[in-house]
């Protein structure tokens, strides 16, 4: 069975639902597994909708907007009369009682139940429309499938229960099914999350327990580039990739690829395959034990919305590995990830990925144990296999917070200005040469 994973960008419109059957239907010759991403930009205004729970007219427009996107792009695939407008109905109703109640335990919990649900709608959309199209398409929820711990919005998933379900379900499967990423199951029966851009995390999930050689993860670019298009218009398109450089990439911040997608697919032996939505004849980028095609190429990642926090003891004392162990044990309570880290006898620096809904009630911990500086809105820029050259210019134009090298990896960060102005221009030069 294949494994075909399609994100939010590709299932933007009716347009984009019309193309994913389209590949589909080209592509199916066997059994075919199909995950899917929330439509668009549904994840973001879901979230938006959490901070407004409390605010009545206010989330009930914005709950009617998103209402209103997905019956508008089911009006151009289905009937009047269709189930789809009615299934589409009680999912949102479904979120509106969510928000409703005022006694779930945690906002992560609340977070899980209903920002969960744009994958629900996009897969009911995505089933059904396949089905209307006369292939012999099957919606199943995701969470028959995958089994997690109850850390909500970061759930970790059973491996093992989660493989011996996958694989008892798509025995001798060969139809279409269609269901979500992102999406699991705790031991309570609640729907968790496995964190944000986690559906292609699912769908090596599935592929590992199911796919013989390889997963498509269709993309709304050409494969993986060593920069992002969006900044370094000198971007190259990487064909081949090693499983390790892959990793690498993701860890520092690469997007297109979820961080935990690597793993369950090299222990398989399975080819990620990056492709472009808009062109599935070109072959994209391919992941996997590519080692002896794989040149030392240069990447540039770029990761916004960095929080750099700087700590100092409140005495005369060192920071010391007590004091750096608590800092680390308080960012991981709150669900701040860790992107890079600094010390001296005196000074602890950190760069994190800020959590918005968590930010105070961190800062209050730290600076109960702690003297704290911060900048808000930064950017880390991670340069895997730089140049000695490059690292030279950077010092030369760049005015940097903090900046760490290794043998393979040169990292600075800078304000958002900063970033615009300076870093993009030089490092766009750099990679033209």
């Amino acid at each position: 069975m294949k494994v075909y994973k399609f994100g939010g960008a590709s299932v933007k419109d009716a347009a984009g639902i019309k193309n994913l059957a389209h590949i589909v239907r080209q592509e199916h010759k066997q059994g075919l597994l199909v995950v899917v991403s929330a439509m668009g930009k549904t994840t973001n205004a879901l979230e938006a909708l959490l901070s407004l729970k409390n605010l009545n007219e206010e989330r009930q427009t914005s709950i009617n907007k998103i209402l209103d996107f997905h019956v508008q792009i089911c009006g151009e695939l289905f009937p009047e009369n269709h189930i789809i407008f009615e299934e589409i109905e009680t999912i949102i109703k479904h979120i509106e009682q969510s928000l409703a109640k005022s006694d779930w335990p945690s906002y992560d919990f609340l977070y899980d139940q209903v920002v969960s649900q744009g994958e629900i709608l996009s897969t009911k959309i995505v089933a059904y429309y396949l089905k209307e199209i006369k292939l012999a398409a099957h919606w199943i929820h995701a969470k028959k499938l995958i089994f997690t711990n109850n850390t909500y919005r970061a759930a970790k998933v059973d491996l093992k229960k989660t493989n011996a379900a996958i694989t008892t379900f798509f025995k001798n499967k060969s139809d279409i099914f269609v269901t979500q990423g992102f999406i699991g199951n705790c031991p309570e029966n609640f729907t968790t999350t496995l964190g944000r851009e986690g559906s292609d995390y699912s769908a090596a999930l599935f592929a590992a327990s199911i796919a013989q050689e390889s997963v498509s993860i269709w993309k709304d670019v050409d494969g993986v580039y060593n920069a992002d298009p969006k900044y370094f218009s000198n971007a190259k398109l990487i064909p081949y990739l090693s499983y390790e450089e892959a990793k690498e990439l993701t860890f520092f911040g690469a997007s297109i690829i979820h961080p935990k997608t690597i793993k369950p697919l090299e222990e398989k032996n399975i080819k990620l395959i990056v492709r472009s939505f808009y062109k599935p004849s070109l072959m994209g980028s391919i992941v996997g034990n590519n080692d002896s095609q794989n040149k030392r190429i240069t990447s540039i990642i770029v990761k916004q919305n960095q929080l750099l926090l700087s700590l100092s003891p409140h005495d005369y004392g060192f920071m010391g590995s007590e004091n750096i162990a608590l800092v680390i044990q308080l960012l991981n309570k709150h669900q701040h990830a860790i992107n890079l880290m600094q010390n001296s006898a005196r000074s602890f620096s950190v760069c994190v990925d800020k959590n918005q809904h968590n930010f105070e009630a961190l800062k209050m911990e730290l600076q109960s144990s702690f003297k704290l500086r911060y900048n808000k809105e930064q950017v880390l820029i991670s340069i895997r296999n730089y140049h000695n050259h490059m690292s030279e210019k950077i010092y030369q134009n760049i005015d940097f917070k903090l900046e760490q090298r290794n043998r393979t990896t040169f990292q600075i960060i800078v304000n958002q200005e900063e970033f615009y102005e300076k870093v993009i221009p030089t490092l766009n030069q750099l990679l033209d040469q």
